[in-house]
């Protein structure tokens, strides 16, 4: 059903989903069709009723405080959790004003942990840092094309076709591709980047204080944030991304476990997350008592990973 719903969203209904009832001093959207939206899906249910544990991340605008919502209305949880600074107005609940929970925490596995989660699986969506600054180059190559097809419309076509052909649009795919820019930010692009950058520091912080068992990171650098009438196209990058990821760790895994039955010792680390692999080819080779496998092993893993 979720899926149903993605692929079939299209503008006019977004446009109708972020249609405000009324004008607030806030944030541009109320909110108030997008909790009658969720409500239509959903019902009105208590969040401690649910089959399945649930919890929704927000944050608290006065305090700064990250607010972990277990209990009460699931729609007005919801509603806190995805309200984007200066997009949505905050939402008040138990005396709290919140915002999205990617204010504090981008990626809440802490909290999937201390809600008993034994083994985690994360999906990491935060665009890369140079990601804005790709899109904005893409755009000032379109404008520069345009300006030449008086001069030659073949070739203009020629070149455009080319740009198709080479994925232009998506930019560099590594980090060590430098962006060049080529235009002068405005104070929206501004302001996007820096925010775009302080969420990356901060889901940095947070993996290295608590490592998912499993994450997976699809590649959506491609698609523009406000990006709603692509769903099928997103969801199948998430199912590229999730099977890469599960064969990474159970490659991983299984070398492991071989490992152990060779060696005995059964202590030694924890196969249950990516952090193993760094642990394996860190310590000390005499610990592990290398066998004639592990070298290639070892090398294979790399390339993979």
């Amino acid at each position: 059903e979720m899926e149903d719903i993605a692929c079939k969203t299209n503008w006019l209904r977004v446009a109708k989903l972020m249609m405000p009832r009324k004008l607030q001093r806030d944030g541009l959207i109320d909110g108030g069709r997008i909790e009658e939206f969720i409500i239509a899906l959903l019902g009105e249910q208590k969040i401690e009723n649910l089959k399945i544990p649930f919890a929704a991340v927000a944050t608290d605008l006065l305090t700064g405080e990250e607010v972990i919502l277990q209990s009460g209305s699931l729609v007005k949880a919801i509603r806190a959790s995805i309200s984007l600074p200066f997009l949505f107005s905050p939402v008040k609940i138990n005396g709290q004003l919140l915002v999205d929970g990617a204010v504090t925490n981008p990626l809440p596995i802490n909290v999937a942990r201390e809600m008993g989660g034994k083994f985690v699986i994360a999906v990491q969506t935060t665009p890369a840092i140079d990601y804005h600054i790709r899109q904005i180059n893409s755009g000032t190559m379109i404008t520069n094309r345009v300006k030449k097809a008086a001069k030659s419309a073949n070739t203009f076509l020629k070149r455009v076709l080319d740009d198709l052909n080479n994925g232009f649009t998506k930019g560099p795919k590594h980090a060590q591709d430098k962006p060049q820019l080529s235009v002068t930010l405005g104070l929206r692009q501004n302001a996007i980047q820096v925010s775009t950058i302080m969420e990356n520091m901060l889901l940095y912080y947070r993996l290295k204080d608590s490592p998912p068992d499993l994450l997976i990171k699809p590649d959506v650098d491609s698609f523009a944030f406000f990006n709603f009438t692509q769903g099928k196209e997103i969801i199948q990058a998430g199912e590229m991304a999730a099977r890469k990821a599960v064969k990474e760790f159970l490659l991983i895994e299984n070398h492991l476990e071989e490992y152990k039955k060779m060696t005995g010792e059964l202590t030694v680390i924890q196969a249950n997350s990516g952090e193993a692999f760094n642990d394996f080819i860190k310590l000390p080779w005499k610990i592990y008592k290398i066998t004639h496998w592990v070298p290639p092993l070892i090398s294979e893993m790399k390339k993979k990973l």
